[in-house]
């Protein structure tokens, strides 16, 4: 049985481009259940300011070889883009935001749980990082599923179907193809533009995007955490309700930071 036979590729499928090429430093290795996370710190050395990326590795293996990895290996990684969910609790969220005694501020927030998503790399193939210069580049096409602009900036969810994408096989595609559940990438139009040009575009627009891969931290407040969780009732117990809900914890996301673009006409 071929690769592609595997996966459930026929031959008149056609898939989205789903590529990125990144160098960096190992700084965390962790498992969760048979799949392994790294944490890879982009560019030269390390420092505060430095991106970090997370690899998902599938079973702890690359086309079927487990990997040796250990903190500090400079490698250099080709792979695609995935979203991976996982779910954060009321406790971990008080842990991370390092208020003593939340728990008991907030009855019922340890028992919470909320899902959140996170854009990782899996991992095609990995090498040491032989060049002296960071790699750092990332090619998708997909369709616009999400536009949101805050001041001038502009944010875009791509849905990608690529042929990485997983089968849905209770459901059909269109001309008798089967149903892939699209992975979902972030892309930011810095001041709206691309290459110098002025960006226009509107949901189930088609894209080809090149850039390089950034992260934007952030934070989020209690209250966001609750409401995200359906458990936002819970403030109304609270000691201290309007100290509490704007207690924070830092976030970090991952997208792509649009150098070129390619906007599909039908």
């Amino acid at each position: 049985m071929t690769f592609q036979e595997k996966l459930g590729i026929t031959r008149h499928e056609k898939f989205d481009l789903n590529t990125v090429q990144i160098s960096g430093t190992v700084s965390r290795i962790w498992s969760q259940g048979s799949d392994v996370f790294v944490r890879l710190t982009s560019g030269l050395g390390e420092s505060p300011d430095s991106p970090r990326f997370t690899l998902l590795i599938p079973g702890g293996a690359v086309h079927g070889q487990p990997l040796t990895l250990m903190k500090d290996d400079a490698i250099c990684v080709r792979g695609y883009l995935v979203e991976a969910p996982y779910t954060e609790t009321g406790r971990q969220f008080a842990e991370r935001c390092r208020r003593e005694g939340l728990l008991e501020e907030v009855p019922g927030l340890a028992d919470v749980t909320a899902l959140k998503m996170a854009t990782c790399i899996v991992p095609l193939e990995i090498q040491p990082q032989l060049q002296v210069s960071p790699v750092n580049s990332a090619r998708v096409e997909g369709i616009v599923s999400h536009l949101t602009r805050v001041d001038d900036q502009l944010y875009v969810r791509l849905a990608v179907y690529d042929e990485h994408t997983q089968i849905q096989p209770e459901r059909t595609g269109k001309d008798g193809r089967p149903w892939r559940k699209a992975h979902y990438v972030s892309l930011h139009f810095v001041d709206g533009r691309v290459d110098g040009r002025l960006v226009t575009l509107k949901e189930k627009d088609r894209l080809r995007v090149t850039g390089v891969l950034h992260e934007r931290r952030y934070s989020e407040t209690l209250a966001a955490f609750l409401m995200r969780s359906r458990q936002i009732a819970l403030l109304a117990s609270a000691v201290n309700a309007d100290d509490v809900r704007i207690v924070r914890v830092a976030r970090v996301s991952t997208y792509i930071q649009a150098e070129s673009m390619l906007h599909y006409t039908k």
